[in-house]
């Protein structure tokens, strides 16, 4: 009886083990930190890599706007042009281009829907508080909800 349980308290802990390490496969790459940037009237605009460099994909998140993409996080497209970067997304079956970084301190924010762009400029405050992990985990919490 006493080698059934070492075999079943084996076979538990093998089991375990394997499960812990499926969950921490389904976890994507991440950069290990968010680059912030900030608005007028309390804008913030939150980015992260997902995924290897060469799959040009980032986490992007705005904050502190009156539309329906508040606090929602997105998974954008990056193109690296010689003047500038750019986060684009699919809207209405066409790309859109969300967010236009020129240089590494800011450039501005364009929402479906609005009629005006807003500047934006790197905030290493902010950047400083973002957390890479935490940042995927909400991202993921938010793609299992709408799976379901």
């Amino acid at each position: 009886m006493l080698a059934y349980r070492k075999w079943t308290a084996l076979v538990v802990a093998a089991f375990a083990l394997w499960l812990g390490q499926v969950h921490a496969e389904q976890r994507p790459e991440v950069a290990d930190q968010v680059v912030a940037y900030m608005g007028a009237q309390g804008t913030k605009v939150w980015t992260l890599r997902i995924g290897e460099r060469a799959a040009n994909e980032a986490l992007v998140q705005i904050e502190g706007i009156d539309h329906d993409w508040n606090m929602r996080i997105q998974k954008m497209q990056v193109e690296k042009t010689s003047k500038d970067t750019r986060y684009s997304t699919t809207v209405d079956g066409k790309k859109y281009v969300v967010l236009i970084i020129q240089g590494n301190w800011g450039g501005e924010l364009n929402l479906p829907g609005e009629a005006q762009t807003q500047q934006v400029g790197y905030s290493e405050g902010l950047s400083r508080e973002g957390n890479a992990q935490a940042f995927l985990t909400d991202y993921l919490a938010a793609q299992n909800t709408e799976a379901q």
